[in-house]
């Protein structure tokens, strides 16, 4: 082998290695921690960058613009979405093998978030309007309109041919609609 081919391989060699050290480091400061609290403290704080340091990949969409997350809260299915870039979700899913397990996640799911959240975020639970699921929000009412991030998971049925599927959700964005600001 050549000299000048072998210098070409190590500074390569070293340039790869620094790459996947800094992928290494990034991800260590999206999610340090396997701490739930930690990682819902940090998810409210990424809402209020429009997630920018969550996104990974754009996987583009029809009628909202779509990032894989780097980040995943639960499972391997985390993505942040934007309707018309006005506001930024982050998203979670889940399938369970059946309605039990689907239930205690949910469960287990609205326990946690509540405990982490603190007394001051309002729980409130109720039936999904389109099938016979359950949704639960957790919003803290008494924060500025700007800072208004809401916390969510839901437990959803989907029905096959042959059998029912249930998957549970978790967002975290804003479920009140974006203001309209006129130009002055």
């Amino acid at each position: 082998m050549n000299p000048y081919t072998k210098y070409t391989l190590i500074l390569s060699s070293v340039f790869l290695a620094s790459c996947v050290n800094q992928n290494t480091k990034i991800s260590a400061n999206i999610m340090p921690t396997t701490n739930p609290c930690t990682k819902l403290e940090l998810l409210k704080s990424a809402y209020y960058d429009d997630f920018a340091q969550l996104k990974e990949v754009n996987i583009g969409g029809r009628v909202s613009n779509m990032w894989k997350a780097k980040y995943q809260l639960f499972g391997e299915n985390c993505q942040v979405f934007s309707w018309g870039g006005k506001q930024h979700t982050y998203s979670c899913s889940l399938v369970a093998p059946n309605e039990e397990t689907a239930r205690n996640y949910y469960q287990n799911a609205k326990k946690i978030t509540q405990q982490c959240l603190g007394d001051e975020w309002k729980l409130e639970e109720s039936e999904r309007k389109h099938d016979d699921g359950m949704k639960t929000t957790f919003t803290n009412h008494d924060a500025k309109r700007s800072e208004k991030v809401t916390f969510s998971t839901h437990l959803v049925p989907t029905s096959g041919l042959f059998s029912t599927t249930w998957k549970i959700y978790y967002y975290v964005g804003n479920s009140s609609k974006p203001t309209n600001k006129k130009a002055k």
